[in-house]
């Protein structure tokens, strides 16, 4: 289904690979390629490129559903615990979709497995 989309350039920034797919409960899980781009000072990755993957998970899970691109108005994410650079899972999954407004929810583990990202987003259904 995905590719039969335009795929926009800033998407190379996260290079991923869907490892389940659950298109009518809107769920996604992907493995994000490591990106040593993504280092910050202290060896790990930087907050803003862990909050772009979590982007990316809930996008893909309101896709999944609704088989559309739906733009993020919100999104909050807390930072649970630092992330090494590596290969990192991601999940995104729809909590609940209303009129015009779908609420969303990201979690990134780390390559040891740990979680260290939690996210929840808001998107319209109406892309204007």
């Amino acid at each position: 289904m995905l590719a039969t989309q335009p795929t926009p350039v800033c998407a190379e920034l996260t290079p991923f690979e869907i490892v389940e797919a659950d298109l009518e409960g809107g769920v996604v899980r992907l493995e994000f390629a490591e990106q040593p781009a993504f280092r910050n000072h202290f060896g790990q990755i930087q907050g803003g490129f862990g909050v772009a993957m979590a982007d990316v998970c809930i996008s893909l899970a309101a896709f999944a559903k609704h088989r559309k691109w739906l733009p993020t108005v919100e999104i909050k994410c807390s930072f649970l615990s630092p992330i090494p650079v590596g290969p990192c899972v991601g999940e995104g999954r729809i909590l609940k979709s209303g009129r015009g407004t779908v609420f969303l929810e990201a979690r990134l583990w780390g390559p040891g497995g740990s979680l260290a990202f939690h996210a929840t987003a808001t998107a319209h259904t109406r892309a204007d």
